[in-house]
């Protein structure tokens, strides 16, 4: 997916690697290439910035090995730490990630802390973590599922008490299998994760230039317009 302003003729387009099977936020939408939250948001901060650029989707290790490597200047959707503000510049953040739980719709259960999960089974999805207190705790059982979509359907079913993920990402994926009438999201977040846009170090000038058009489209509420849009219609 290309995109840019005005200097497009004369100037190298700028690469933007990103994930291609994360819905809603990027995946690869067959025929139209690129979709997703992030796609727009990140997409609208460019066409603000000026430059032209190229959306290339890759698996996510494939594109964090090349931001490494310098072979990207933008990499979107990594939620921070100490080692990748020092490795990196960092731009944003352009949004935030809510960790949620998901229940039956007929289930009363509510959450404020980790206690109240105590003797109950919750679903998680392989190889994802929620943080250390989560994933160390030993007073409730954790039953992985290889999807958050198979992780959806054992709560319909029964299975699990709970779902944990991603709050937009089961929501899309409960739409997608036609369950959101069945499934209700508990109001207290497991955690809520500021996203960010990482660039190799020698891009300064570039970063400077995207986070002014963040700030920009902050300040006149062009990224929430987005969210919103996203969060109500998927």
């Amino acid at each position: 997916m290309a995109g840019g302003g005005q200097t497009r003729a004369v100037t190298a387009p700028w690469i933007v690697f990103c994930t291609d099977d994360f819905p809603p936020y990027c995946w690869n939408m067959p025929g139209k290439g690129p979709a997703g939250l992030d796609v727009e948001l990140v997409s609208a901060m460019l066409e603000r910035a000026g430059p032209p650029y190229d959306i290339q989707q890759m698996a996510w290790s494939r594109a964090m090995v090349g931001l490494e490597q310098g072979r990207c200047d933008i990499l979107f959707g990594l939620v921070p730490s100490e080692q990748r503000f020092r490795d990196f510049l960092m731009v944003g953040p352009f949004r935030d990630g809510e960790i949620a739980f998901a229940v039956r719709a007929d289930n009363p259960i509510t959450f404020q802390t980790l206690d109240d999960l105590a003797g109950l089974t919750v679903g998680t999805t392989l190889r994802n973590h929620y943080g250390a207190a989560f994933d160390n705790a030993t007073h409730f059982t954790r039953d992985p599922a290889r999807t958050d979509q198979l992780s959806l359907l054992k709560l319909v079913a029964g299975r699990v008490d709970l779902v944990v993920g991603d709050r937009l990402a089961l929501a899309w994926k409960a739409k997608q299998e036609g369950i959101s009438d069945k499934i209700r999201f508990l109001a207290t977040p497991l955690s809520v994760s500021p996203h960010y846009i990482a660039l190799p170090r020698d891009r300064g000038e570039k970063a400077q230039r995207l986070e002014a058009a963040r700030q920009s489209m902050v300040a006149d509420g062009s990224l929430d317009a987005i969210i919103q849009r996203w969060r109500l219609t998927g």
